[in-house]
């Protein structure tokens, strides 16, 4: 039978002391005519039992819960979006180190300007090229912690959207391996053709089991090469789903069979402004949690400064729609 829970009575009461403090006195001004509404009530109708032992679970981005956490993206700021916005110590080069292999050389940059991928996705590396005979340059990623996480024999989907000068186009390798150099995987390769950004896809497959592993992406021949959203998806997530959460994690959490989940949490859905992310507004990135950047293609997201303390790629969202994470 249902029972009227005791937190539905403190709502209410709580409703109606706010509404009474916006009748402040010595206001000269006409109120509004009030808004006509019709409420049908079934008085033999039975309500939604809501049991006293009920339990949930809650979800705050705290510690990395989200990116580097139960979003199963193994690439530290895969969109160069990092900043001191985020963090005092961040630029959007954080988690990346340049690397060269024999006769590779160049320099790596970070740009914000009108060659962008999309207008919310602002900021992209820049590889200018300077290689010589066979050698390639470009960037490492140490993953979070300590390191890339693989499990030997497991799949894991790499991608990213690239565009280049150079006419006869620019050969791409891409390579998992240990701090030390060693691999552990068979290198991609991918050549990168035109002045104009495509998504360029491939899949790796782990050699040994390691929680240290990096990700190289580095370049031949000259010119410049433009890369942005630069990904590693283990293949085995959650129920399969592309481009969503770590199922180890996410298991265990089902476990517990919650009966509601609490998400986004408190803290960062309450502070910072109210602004959107655009041109109007100067790109704000202190802002509150606004679940509509959350949802659709992944590169276009908006980013926002953590209120905890670093960057939320708005990655893990309320809704699928193309390629993007669904809880």
């Amino acid at each position: 039978m249902f029972r009227p829970h005791p937190l539905l009575g403190l709502a209410a009461g709580a409703l109606l002391a706010a509404t009474a403090a916006t009748a402040a006195p010595g206001l000269a001004r006409t109120p509004a005519p009030e808004p006509e509404y019709t409420i049908t009530v079934d008085p033999a109708a039975a309500g939604t039992p809501i049991s006293d032992s009920m339990y949930g679970v809650f979800f705050e981005d705290i510690n990395f819960a989200a990116d580097g956490g139960l979003y199963a993206e193994l690439v530290r700021n895969r969109s160069f979006e990092f900043g001191p916005a985020d963090n005092r110590s961040y630029t959007p080069l954080t988690g990346w180190t340049p690397t060269a292999d024999a006769g590779g050389a160049g320099t790596a940059s970070t740009a914000d300007d009108a060659a962008r991928l999309h207008e919310r996705n602002r900021t992209y590396l820049r590889l200018d090229l300077a290689n010589t005979g066979d050698g390639r340059y470009g960037v490492t990623n140490a993953g979070y912690t300590t390191g890339i996480a693989l499990r030997a024999g497991g799949a894991y989907d790499f991608s990213v959207w690239a565009r280049t000068d150079a006419a006869a186009g620019t050969p791409l390798t891409v390579t998992l391996h240990d701090a030390a150099g060693r691999p552990l995987a068979a290198p991609l390769r991918r050549a990168v053709r035109g002045d104009g950004w495509t998504r360029y896809t491939g899949t790796l497959k782990a050699t040994r089991t390691t929680d240290a592993g990096r990700l190289s992406v580095r370049a031949g021949g000259t010119g410049v090469l433009r890369l942005d959203m630069v990904s590693l998806f283990p293949r085995d997530t959650f129920r399969q789903r592309p481009n969503g959460l770590r199922r180890d994690l996410a298991e265990k959490i089902a476990a517990l069979k919650p009966g509601f989940v609490r998400f986004p949490g408190g803290c960062l859905v309450n502070t910072g402004s109210m602004y959107g992310y655009d041109a109007a507004s100067n790109w704000p990135r202190a802002r509150s949690y606004q679940w509509k950047d959350t949802v659709g293609p992944v590169e276009t997201r908006a980013t926002n400064a953590n209120f905890w303390g670093y960057n939320q790629s708005y990655s893990l969202g309320y809704r699928c729609a193309g390629q993007c994470s669904a809880l």
